[in-house]
């Protein structure tokens, strides 16, 4: 079997350690506990085709996760590596490529599925999509002092842990193995194990995390093999799931900000642009329509704009400044009287961008351009 083949099995099989989060109605005011321990730390090691490791992080509860992965597959005298961290919180999943040095974010795709059914188990999804590859349930085994629920398939077998997969073999004409070796329950996990590093440049992406190979459809429980695609559906019990064209952001207080529009204003956060400040600049800079920029004040906070109309009359656009914690400290969506400190604006000559030209220590970045 191809490399890239194989490895497209392997992103399947590590979706079941990689799927799940707990939620937050208004900035972690209101969450849903995944897991019946507060935090973990669970080891892995690979084995047979695949070497390297790989380390998760689990708080809150299952609230926030990181999945720190270094492996590299080694079949048929070709070596393909993958080092790569996932961060999921909340809704929100963000994807660092640490060879291209790369971040992009996207869903998490358990989001609204728990949102909506806040009383379901953490095993609900992992044992559908168990299901799904073919896995049939077959009693109990005992692995790292746990009792497992033991699946088996295809000469493959998987053992899960309250919705965390502890060990699985895989023999898809070469064998791979991951198993924990080591698993520490409600211990303190340092902060920054779920900070996006420094060095990455931000890719625009809608890619929903967890779900490789996997088209969504959560309204029944039958399998779907959908040949012309070559991708599984999978679909779950529950009410229809709400549109996840936009995220949404809300006050403190918990007043919801519109934002409707392009998708990369909607999914920045200040996770991503802290992230970014290594790349900001005090240099002029010019905005097109419809795009968006990032930017840090000369107080130090770190804020999200983008223009919605520009024309021969003038120009508006809206932004977002947030408080260190992420929450949203002010916002607008006409005017830039509370950024008038920190940048001018005008139109250019072809009144077809905004030139953005910081003052004193504020800087800014256009994204994708």
């Amino acid at each position: 079997m191809p490399a890239e083949i194989q490895t497209s099995k392997m992103k399947i099989t590590l979706v079941f350690i990689l799927v799940f989060t707990s939620l937050t109605l208004f900035a972690q005011e209101k969450m849903v506990k995944l897991f019946p321990f507060k935090s973990a730390i669970i080891e892995y090691k690979y084995e047979a085709s695949i070497k390297g490791t790989h380390i998760k992080y689990i708080d809150d509860w299952g609230y926030k996760q990181a999945d720190y992965i270094y492996k590299q597959l080694n079949f048929g005298g070709n070596a393909d590596k993958e080092y790569e961290i996932i961060i999921l919180i909340g809704e929100k999943a963000y994807t660092v490529n640490l060879q291209k040095k790369e971040v992009a974010i996207g869903r998490n795709a358990t989001y609204n599925y728990y949102l909506l059914n806040p009383d379901r188990k953490c095993t609900d999804i992992t044992d559908a999509l168990t299901k799904a590859e073919g896995f049939k349930i077959n009693g109990t085994e005992n692995f790292l002092d746990k009792t497992c629920e033991l699946w088996k398939g295809s000469g493959s077998k998987k053992l899960t842990w309250n919705g965390v997969a502890l060990k699985t073999e895989t023999n898809f004409m070469t064998i791979i193995v991951e198993k924990a070796t080591d698993i520490k329950t409600d211990v303190d996990i340092p902060t920054e194990k779920f900070d996006i590093p420094q060095d990455v440049k931000y890719i625009s992406s809608d890619t929903y995390q967890g779900y490789s190979g996997l088209e969504l459809d959560f309204s029944n429980t039958n399998k779907i093999e959908d040949k012309s695609s070559g991708s599984i559906r999978i679909e779950f019990s529950s009410a229809d799931l709400e549109s996840c064209s936009n995220f949404a952001y809300f006050t403190k207080t918990g007043e919801k900000v519109i934002t409707e529009g392009e998708n990369d204003y909607n999914k920045i956060d200040n996770q991503l642009i802290k992230s970014q400040q290594h790349f900001l600049h005090n240099n002029k800079t010019e905005l097109p329509e419809y795009s968006t920029a990032i930017f840090v004040t000369n107080e130090g906070e770190f804020g999200k704009l983008q223009i919605n109309e520009i024309d021969k009359n003038g120009f508006n656009f809206r932004y977002v400044i947030f408080n260190s914690d992420g929450t949203i400290k002010k916002y607008s969506a006409e005017t830039n009287e509370l950024l008038k400190d920190d940048f001018s604006f005008a139109p250019n000559k072809s009144n077809s961008k905004i030139e953005i030209t910081p003052k004193g220590k504020a800087k800014c970045l256009v994204l994708g351009w």
